[in-house]
């Protein structure tokens, strides 16, 4: 079986037609909005296509059998890194869905879940060959790239939906504290009791919760506010004045 397949894809006409297959996906899919890493772009493909040409034409022109065969290779790798990205794509769009779907309703865990599940598989093959070439444990590299990279993309599509600032307020502030509170073993109970009876108070004042929550919208967008208010007067008067 693997000596028919090897002399299927040693034959050029067999990557002409396996290159026009992936050119038909990839233009199908051009204007997929999950497809933000993965997609091959116009001008890619166009570099691809004219590297494909010119191996199909040095093949085509007659030249030496072993040179022929350098050619059919050299087109068989073009085909290979046009799999790479066609397998990447299948990762990314479900993952752009989990994202999607964790902006719409953030508060169940298994959403969460499901994005860090795709992310990781996405972003570990995307690197694969940069973990392996870091010069450190490939594990702890694509580990610490996915991390970033997911945290990066929940933080874009949480700000794209509006919800950035509503979970930076005093009420997730709270719950916070609340579910440390509850989660820290070395404390007495007693001293528990005390600190959710000087905790849950803040959650009843309107004017406590509004100046929180400015707080922490300023300190996530312009921290630079919270330690030099003069400067942004200043910055705002100059505008006025130009």
């Amino acid at each position: 079986m693997w000596d028919y397949l090897i002399n299927i894809l040693s034959h050029a006409y067999s990557q002409v037609a396996i290159f026009f297959l992936f050119a038909w996906y990839f233009y199908a899919h051009r204007k997929d909005p999950r497809l933000q890493v993965s997609r091959v772009g116009l001008i890619r493909m166009l570099v691809l296509a004219l590297i494909f040409l010119y191996f199909l034409l040095s093949w085509s022109s007659g030249i030496r059998p072993a040179l022929a065969q350098t050619a059919v290779l050299g087109m068989f790798l073009i085909n290979l890194l046009l799999l790479f990205h066609l397998v990447l794509t299948r990762l990314e769009g479900p993952y752009r869905d989990a994202l999607e779907g964790f902006a719409r309703d953030p508060e169940k865990q298994e959403h969460l879940d499901q994005v860090w599940k795709g992310g990781k598989r996405l972003y570990y093959l995307r690197f694969f060959l940069s973990g392996l070439l870091s010069g450190s444990a490939p594990g702890r590299f694509l580990h610490s790239i996915a991390s970033e990279r997911v945290r990066q993309d929940v933080h874009e599509t949480l700000s794209r939906h509006g919800l950035a600032r509503e979970y930076i307020t005093l009420k997730a502030l709270l719950a916070f504290l609340n579910v440390q509170l509850a989660g820290d073993e070395f404390l007495p109970e007693e001293y528990k009791e005390l600190m959710t009876q000087v905790i849950s108070p803040w959650s009843q004042h309107a004017w406590i919760e509004e100046k929180v929550n400015k707080f922490l919208t300023t300190a996530m967008e312009t921290p630079e506010d919270l330690y030099h208010p003069q400067w942004a007067q200043m910055w705002e008067k100059a505008r006025q004045t130009a």
